[in-house]
């Protein structure tokens, strides 16, 4: 995840709480997909950045998005950064026209998604060149534009961290911080201001990102990291509670949006991070899960079927998962973290069966010198097979992009 820190609101939104964790076994190895499947590590088009998120976007193509950081002077500027595959196999290249559409626009790209070829989006933060407004970005297939987004009345920040691409318009979810009071410091000469952070979802209508009201939860510090929709009238988004300490889920079934209680699920501590839908309808839900015991975190994996949520077993190894991606078979993979001594990216997919099956995909680790963290931010699959992209941060240096294939 990220490592640095805008805002404290952005940087506690988007990182994962920091907790102790504990060394156990690791994940046996084992047979993968199949013979003959190997992970082949593709150049980056960018070095010193940072890459989000990654789409299949039809017809052999991936894209890659994410921000590079510039310090000037005392000001810490991001650039959006987009790269594509124009097919399996080919050099990634940068889409310079995404950059250069972005103009002065200072923010991270938080999220993409793609609705093929010509329905594309990007999501990010507020942004002083839109005059505070929260930096998004669409493709039709010839042109990109950038399509600011208001926040909510009185919020002085926010983001947007992940993003839909649909049929009938994206929809978009993140955080605002949103003032609460202001009392005049005589002392000081200053405003004295206190914010409550609360979770944002936004549904785009052709023309302009419509807000669309979720409830008031309990508490000061709340918010949503995914959303993602089956159909015009069943949308999901996820998140963090703060005032439970547990995971977050809402459903929108067409007129309203409403929180949604889930055993095993959304009464345990931890925090969900991304959704992704199977082709027959069942939707998968990655994050965390924060042992009360010994402080330890473990990997967060449940699915909603025609019977609700349910929780299921991962491997017992301390990680976190911040990707998935739906597979042919009523499968999934997913990519994330382990933690412990080592912070490595990692790969893992799972197979139905009696019980389904966990298998880790031993996902290549770059190299650098000296320590190194690295972690996998997305998947996607496609006709390349799975694309990974992610960030190896060595100890005093700029993060570099990684991209990994399994064919």
């Amino acid at each position: 995840m990220l490592k640095y820190s805008r805002r404290s609101l952005l940087h506690v939104a988007v990182a994962t709480a920091a907790l102790t964790v504990a060394l156990s076994a690791p994940v046996p190895a084992s047979a993968l997909d199949g013979a003959g499947r190997t992970w082949a590590a593709e150049a980056a088009p960018y070095g010193d950045a940072t890459l989000l998120d990654v789409a299949d976007v039809g017809r052999g193509r991936t894209w890659a998005a994410g921000f590079t950081i510039h310090n000037e002077g005392q000001v810490t500027r991001f650039r959006p950064v987009v790269a594509e595959r124009a097919e399996p196999g080919a050099a990634w290249t940068p889409v310079s026209s995404a950059t250069a559409a972005a103009g002065e626009v200072s923010s991270r790209v938080n999220a993409m998604d793609a609705n093929g070829g010509r329905d594309v989006w990007l999501v990010g933060d507020d942004s002083a060149a839109l005059d505070g407004k929260v930096y998004t970005q669409h493709f039709d297939g010839k042109r990109w534009q950038v399509v600011p987004m208001d926040l909510p009345e009185k919020a002085e920040y926010g983001s947007l961290l992940d993003v839909d691409a649909r049929p009938g318009g994206a929809w978009a979810a993140g955080i605002a911080q949103i003032e609460v009071s202001r009392t005049w410091n005589e002392a000081k000469g200053t405003w004295s201001i206190q914010y409550r952070s609360a979770g944002i979802v936004r549904h785009f209508d052709g023309t302009t990102w419509r807000d669309v009201p979720i409830p008031e939860l309990p508490g000061d510090y709340w918010y949503l990291n995914g959303v993602q929709a089956v159909a015009d009238d069943e949308v999901w988004a996820t998140g963090y509670d703060g005032d439970s300490g547990s995971p977050l889920l809402m459903h929108y079934d067409g007129a309203s949006w409403q929180r949604v209680d889930a055993p095993g699920v959304t009464d345990i501590p931890g925090q969900a991070q991304k959704l992704a839908v199977s082709g027959d309808g069942t939707v998968w839900l990655v994050g965390e899960d924060w042992s009360p015991e010994d402080g330890s975190t473990r990997a967060l994996v449940a699915r909603h079927d025609a019977t609700g949520w349910h929780k299921l077993a991962v491997p017992d190894v301390p990680a976190r998962l911040f990707g998935v991606t739906a597979r042919s078979g009523g499968g999934i993979a997913v990519v994330g973290q382990t933690l412990g001594e080592r912070r490595d990216a990692l790969a893992w997919a799972w197979q139905p069966g009696s019980p389904g099956r966990w298998k880790e995909l031993g996902l290549p680790q770059p190299t650098a010198a000296g320590p190194v963290e690295n972690v996998a931010d997305a998947v996607t699959g496609g006709r390349a097979g799975l694309t990974v992209v992610g960030t190896s941060t060595a100890k005093g240096a700029e993060p570099q992009p990684f991209v990994s294939v399994r064919r």
